[in-house]
């Protein structure tokens, strides 16, 4: 096999880095238009899907790997996701096709896409559970890296094309040695090995909850990395068979695998990210298309929604924003999966 040349690492804007909004005349935050969180958040992203497949890259081929970029993406992602969520999840929703494009990635980048989206997903419900902050980095370094063992599996097979009837059982296989991927990494002043044993547990079937040790701790934190990292795949075309729509999968997740999953866990999860999660599509009783663009939480069936097409597929000549919660004779039917409306309303919310 060819060996791969050693690659930049994708440069990170400024204005990304900054952990806050700047003050105001009197001390205040600043608000920033919401237009420019919006754009910065997508970029972000994109920056953080390419610097980590260079990263990959890189450790392929090389002893040890310079990672401090992936700390400023994980920091940047923490405070982008504190001042608007939406983008990042709308774009982990989104299909591998679009942000392969929009990062200029080849084919295999499907497991940086996967590793970042997994991230943007266990950062939201860290933050959620108001994890201390000196263990955030810790968590999304470990988010990131829980796939790297797909380093080793050949294309075929990573990209679904390999129709042998264990295929699924293969990827995990692979997946397994991800940690000698890990022990290359190097990052300043980070302890890399709370991550290997870290995601030592992420894939343990037995986790903890509702506990206070810090060891307790380390197996809530392994059971949600987990829980995101399987919400992920199946929602996504990786070689793993039929792609599930988000309320599916979720299903699938408190269904089939309850006694996989810690049910708390699990019921917090669905709050928190929602059955039609933001970014996402659906067809409604009206037989229109809508995006959801906002979780009432608690209530999540009836989610804060724009509607894009009328019920015979065309489009509005102004999106129509609605809010389900108050209005209980409109109601979602399905959840529906297209690249062209992905697309074409990243920016809608």
């Amino acid at each position: 096999m060819a060996r791969i040349k050693s690659m930049p690492q994708t440069p990170i804007n400024d204005s990304m880095m900054k952990p806050d909004d700047q003050g105001g005349l009197f001390g205040e935050a600043a608000p920033a238009k919401e237009t420019d969180i919006l754009g910065e958040s997508h970029s972000l992203y994109l920056a953080m899907v390419k610097g980590f497949h260079e990263i990959c890259m890189k450790l392929k081929i090389e002893e040890t790997v310079d990672c401090n970029p992936l700390r400023l993406h994980i920091e940047s992602l923490i405070s982008y996701l504190k001042k608007d969520e939406r983008m990042l999840l709308g774009l982990a929703n989104a299909p591998y096709s679009y942000v392969i494009r929009q990062a200029e990635l080849p084919p295999e980048g499907m497991i940086a896409i996967h590793s970042a989206n997994s991230a943007v997903y266990a950062m939201k419900i860290f933050l959620e559970l108001a994890v201390p902050q000196n263990r955030m980095p810790y968590l999304g370094i470990a988010s990131l890296c829980t796939h790297l063992g797909l380093l080793d599996a050949p294309q075929d097979l990573l990209l679904g094309l390999d129709s042998a009837p264990n295929a699924a059982k293969l990827l995990a296989d692979f997946e397994e040695k991800s940690r000698k991927y890990v022990a290359k990494m190097r990052i300043d002043n980070f302890h890399m090995e709370s991550i290997e044993a870290l995601l030592s547990l992420v894939k343990e079937e037995q986790q903890a909850l509702s506990k206070t040790s810090l060891n307790e701790a380390i197996h809530q934190y392994a059971m949600v990395i987990h829980i995101c990292d399987i919400f992920e795949t199946l929602t996504h075309q990786r070689g793993y068979g039929e792609i599930f729509a988000p309320v599916d999968a979720m299903k699938k997740m408190r269904d089939e695998m309850k006694d996989y999953f810690n049910q708390d866990i699990i019921k917090f999860f669905f709050n928190k990210l929602s059955i039609y999660p933001l970014g996402s599509f659906v067809k409604l009783s009206s037989e229109e298309t809508a995006k959801i663009v906002g979780v009432n939480e608690n209530f999540i069936m009836r989610p804060v929604i724009f509607i894009v097409l009328d019920p015979e597929g065309r489009e509005k000549p102004e999106p129509v924003k609605i809010n389900l919660r108050e209005r209980p004779t409109l109601y979602i039917k399905k959840a529906i999966m297209d690249e062209f409306l992905c697309e074409k309303y990243i920016s809608l919310f």
